[in-house]
């Protein structure tokens, strides 16, 4: 049952490591769980034909021109269980550090949220929505940090966009951010003050609205909303939740720094952080998550996350990988 429940929880990802991947690019990601056994049943065995199925239709990277320019993306996470009939959830929050590099075109950070129901086990029932900050050149034309959401019903086959690129995502009246708006002053690295963003996703009970918080240095407070009727499954609830980064890169181009461009280093140093992260349960009580969820990295050489301890956790790294 254990190696069984791992396994879903690696097939929940692969959701959204497609829904990251150019079009047409293949998935089969170098994989460090707790069980390495497990790791190597989930790229050769009985899931490798998941993966087979789990090619981009729609990519973060939309304005690259082309699929067989990117390589594929690594990531640090810390994920839920996923897909069993107990696996219900109504929302996430956490702070997190803000920072700011110099990235190229061709290169792309992100520090986010994914929170996703896998649907009827058929790739065309994924819902999923996805909140945070990122730094893409080729979406907005310079190297600063933005505030973005994504959402699907359909893993990016026909619905779903960034930001407000589509109908979906509604602002409310005042909201202090807008996604797609820069986020500023950002960390300054090494010995610099931090400044993070607080982030809450929480499906309201009343309406069934997933909404979004935000706050800059400061309680969030709800900035917009993703309606009920966007979705078919995340109409309900979500049966999975993750938050980590990814990083990717064009092919000749090493990745960027995630993060604070430091590795996590057990916690210790100058690397980037998740604090005070927290459940919220169906009633919008929010309880802080004590017990260490696990961890999917790709290469540990390149970027890294810690265990959860006393709700918080570190990750990042300097990037400069190349596959």
């Amino acid at each position: 049952m254990y190696r069984l429940s791992l396994l879903r929880r690696a097939i929940a990802l692969c959701f959204f490591y497609h829904a990251l991947q150019t079009r047409g690019v293949r998935f089969f990601p170098t994989i460090q769980e707790e069980n390495d056994s497990l790791a190597k049943d989930f790229v050769h065995g009985p899931a490798k034909q998941n993966l087979k199925s789990l090619k981009s239709n729609s990519t973060e990277l939309i304005t690259s021109g082309g699929s067989s320019l990117w390589d594929d993306p690594y990531f640090v996470s810390h994920l839920t269980h996923s897909g069993g009939p107990n696996d219900n959830y109504y929302g996430l929050h956490a702070t997190m550090d803000v920072y700011g590099h110099e990235l190229k075109h061709g290169q792309l950070s992100s520090t986010t949220f994914w929170i996703n129901h896998a649907g009827d086990g058929k790739k065309s029932s994924y819902n999923a929505i996805q909140v945070g900050w990122h730094i893409n050149p080729e979406r907005y034309g310079d190297s600063h940090p933005h505030f973005y959401t994504r959402w699907t019903r359909d893993n990016y086959d026909a619905t779903g966009c960034y930001n407000m690129d589509c109908p979906g995502y509604i602002r409310v009246d005042g909201a202090i951010i807008a996604p797609g708006d820069a986020i500023h002053p950002v960390s300054n690295v090494p010995d610099g003050p931090r400044q993070s963003i607080t982030l809450r996703v929480l499906k309201d009970k009343r309406s069934g609205d997933w909404w979004v918080y935000y706050g800059f240095n400061k309680i969030p407070t709800g900035v917009g909303y993703f309606p009920r009727s966007l979705f078919s499954y995340l109409a309900e609830k979500a049966d999975g939740m993750q938050f980590g980064a990814f990083v990717q890169a064009k092919k000749a181009l090493p990745t960027p720094p995630m993060g604070s461009g430091a590795l996590p280093n057990g916690g210790k140093g100058r690397a980037a952080s998740f604090k005070d992260i927290r459940f919220i349960d169906q009633d919008g009580n929010s309880s802080p998550i004590k017990e260490d969820l696990p961890m999917f990295v790709t290469d540990r050489k390149c970027h890294s996350i810690t265990h959860i301890d006393h709700a918080e956790c570190f990750y990042g790294g300097p990037g400069g990988c190349m596959r």
